[in-house]
Order: C-alpha cells, then sequence, then structure tokens
C-alpha cells in the first residue's frame, strides 16, 4: 500500500476590528473554514486561533512567527474592502506608505522603522509568486455556482442560485495594515521559502451567515485553484 501523500498546507490569516468595523468578515470567513479540503491532492487549511489584529507593529512580528510555527506551502491573507461588493485578490504589495495612515493604536510605520525592517535597498514593490490570471480563471470556475439571495447591494456577492460570485484580479492593496501585511508576506516567505506562493484577498461587506457561507466557498474556490496552478 502507498503511503498517504503529503498534503499542501495553505495558512489563511483574516483581520481583527479596525476603524468601527467591529465584526470583520475576513476573520469569521477565517474561523469557519475547514481545516481539510479533499482533493485528489490532500489540502490541510491552518488558521491562526485568533484574528491578527489591525496594527502595523502586531503583523511584523505575528506573521514571521506563524510562518515559522506552521510552515506553509501557501499564504492567504484577507481583509476587508468596505468600498467593494466583490472579491479580488491584489497582484502586489509596495514597502513604502504606512507611515500616512495610523492603525488600531494609533501608530504608524515611521520613516526609520521601514528603513530599519526592510532595509534601504529593499523592493519598493513585491509581486506575488503566484501565477494570478490562470488562478483567477480557475476561481472563477469554482465559484460559478456560488450565489445567495442579495439583500439589492449589487451582484457581487451573488444574486441567486447560479448567478456565481463576482471574483477578480486587482492591483490595489493599499497603503494601509491590508497592503502591509501583503508585503510582509511576501518577504518573509520568499526569505524562507524562495518564492513567493502569498496572496492577499480583499473581501467584500459581508453580513448574516449565509453571506459569511459565501465567502467561505469563495477561499475554499479561490484555495483549490492554487493549489491546481502550482500542479501544472
Amino acid at each position: 500500500m502507498s503511503a498517504p501523500e503529503t498534503p499542501t498546507k495553505v495558512l489563511v490569516t483574516g483581520f481583527g476590528p479596525f476603524l468601527n468595523i467591529q465584526t470583520n468578515p475576513s476573520a469569521q470567513i477565517t474561523s469557519s473554514l475547514p481545516p481539510t479540503l479533499h482533493t485528489p491532492t490532500p489540502i490541510q487549511i491552518i488558521t491562526p486561533p485568533s484574528p491578527i489584529p489591525a496594527a502595523y507593529h502586531k503583523i511584523y512580528t505575528q506573521i514571521p512567527a506563524l510562518l515559522d510555527q506552521h510552515d506553509p506551502d501557501i499564504v492567504i491573507h484577507m481583509g476587508l474592502a468596505v468600498e467593494r461588493d466583490y472579491f479580488a485578490v491584489e497582484r502586489s504589495a509596495g514597502r513604502d506608505g504606512y507611515h500616512e495612515f495610523p492603525d488600531i493604536e494609533r501608530k504608524v510605520v515611521t520613516r526609520s522603522e521601514n528603513r530599519t525592517w526592510f532595509g534601504k535597498n529593499g523592493e519598493d514593490v513585491l509581486v506575488s509568486g503566484v501565477e494570478l490570471e490562470g488562478v483567477v480563471e480557475g476561481w472563477r470556475g469554482y465559484c460559478q455556482e456560488i450565489g445567495v439571495t442579495g439583500r439589492g447591494k449589487g451582484k457581487g456577492k451573488g444574486g441567486g442560485k447560479g448567478v456565481g460570485v463576482d471574483v477578480r484580479l486587482s492591483d490595489d492593496v493599499g497603503t494601509y495594515v491590508c497592503g502591509f501585511m501583503y508585503y510582509v508576506g511576501l518577504r518573509e516567505m520568499q526569505r524562507r521559502k524562495g518564492r513567493r506562493d502569498v496572496v492577499f484577498l480583499h473581501v467584500p461587506p459581508l453580513e448574516g451567515d449565509a453571506e459569511t457561507a459565501v465567502g467561505v466557498r469563495v477561499v475554499e474556490g479561490l484555495i483549490r485553484a492554487i493549489v491546481d496552478a502550482r500542479e501544472e
């Protein structure tokens, strides 16, 4: 009898409260994900016991610690985009700009801290090592049959059974905690693995169990699409 196949380990993180958002859908989705996905190559989903605080300095320490603890093959960071009604994976993250907008602790990343953490010659922009065009195509396929009864706020989260959920490729992660987490995750995976198999997923506002369940299925579809792309 052959030995069981080694699972692909996927670390998924979400954010806690920020600004006036007390219940962050990225955290709700993360906490609702199953521990495994049953595919030809088994997938193990790893989630932290609590959301990542929307605080630069905690992100800077917690993300490397999670990578050291779990040694994932793939990382998916998630955050809320309050102005969007669709799900979007982001292509890249910048090194600079995090001195402008204070986090939940009323702190920023000063220019001096940025130089200390990332080096004077650190790359201005880090791009995901995942082949996102192909991944998004596969992701759309997985999401085609996902739908919920909407509340008239646009079709992005699904307008009925079979309509499908609006999922997109974007390159606008921003210069707040989402962009910072993405840059840190990309940099740290590059240092550990020699490749940047990291994506950042912006999720729209979600309300109630039904919409959270849609978000869970969307993330499961993204995980499957990324693993599929790795195996091609």
